[in-house]
C-alpha cells in the first residue's frame, strides 16, 4: 500500500506563499484603516469649521449699539477690534417666556489664543468681574490667526475703535464687516468675511 504525503520542500513553498499573502493582506488592511482614519479626521475638521463659521455669523449679524460697563464702572465700546481680539454686544440671546431674569443682549469676544480661535462670553452684559468668562474653542491647530475690519471706503484696517475715522472721512460706529483670517495646518489660509448689518446699512456720522 502506497502512502502519499507532502514533502518538506512542498511544505516550505506553501508556508512561503502563505507568508507573502499574509504580508500583502495586512499591508492592504493597514493602508485601508489609515485612509479611513484620515478621512474621518478631515470630516471632523470640516464639521468644526462649518460650526465655527455658523456661530460667528450668528454673532456678527446681531451686533447692536450697546456699550457696557464693567470693573469700577469702566466703559467699554459696543465694539472693540484689535488684530487678535474683537469684542462686541449682540442681540438675540434667547430667553423663552422670560424664564431667566436677564437681557436678550450678550457680550461676546473672538480671541486668537495659543494657536486657537476662541469664542468668549460673559454671563451678564455689564459684568462686575471681567475675568468671569467662559471660553469655547472654535478652531485649533492654527499657524496664524488675526482680524481685519472693513470700513465704508472698503479699506481693511488692523484695528477698530468706536467712531474710528481716517483723514477726510466721516466717523463710523461699526465696520461694514469683520474679516477673520486663519491658517489651518491641513488646508492653508482662509479669509472669512462676516457682514455687520449695523455697519453696512447705517449712515456714517
Amino acid at each position: 500500500m502506497n502512502k502519499k504525503g507532502f514533502t518538506l520542500i512542498e511544505i516550505l513553498i506553501a508556508l512561503t506563499v502563505f507568508a507573502i499573502l499574509a504580508t500583502l493582506t495586512s499591508s492592504s488592511l493597514y493602508y485601508a484603516f489609515t485612509a479611513r482614519t484620515r478621512v474621518n479626521a478631515q470630516a471632523d475638521r470640516l464639521n468644526n469649521l462649518q460650526l465655527a463659521v455658523s456661530l460667528i455669523e450668528q454673532d456678527t449679524i446681531q451686533i447692536v449699539d450697546r456699550p457696557i460697563r464693567s470693573n469700577e464702572m469702566r466703559l467699554f465700546s459696543m465694539l472693540v477690534g484689535m488684530p487678535d481680539y474683537v469684542e462686541f454686544t449682540r442681540d438675540g440671546y434667547i430667553n423663552p417666556n422670560s424664564i431667566d431674569k436677564r437681557s436678550s443682549l450678550k457680550r461676546v469676544a473672538l480671541v486668537c489664543l495659543d494657536k486657537k480661535l476662541v469664542r468668549r462670553t460673559w454671563e451678564s452684559l455689564d459684568s462686575k468681574d471681567r475675568n468671569a468668562y467662559g471660553d469655547r474653542i472654535l478652531l485649533d491647530n492654527l499657524t496664524d490667526c488675526h482680524f481685519n475690519y472693513l470700513n465704508h471706503t472698503l479699506q481693511l484696517l488692523t484695528k477698530w475703535r468706536e467712531q474710528t475715522a481716517q483723514p477726510n472721512q466721516s466717523m463710523e460706529l461699526f465696520p461694514k464687516a469683520i474679516q477673520v483670517n486663519v491658517t489651518l495646518q491641513e488646508w492653508g489660509e482662509m479669509n472669512l468675511l462676516f457682514i455687520i448689518p449695523e455697519g453696512l446699512y447705517a449712515p456714517s456720522k
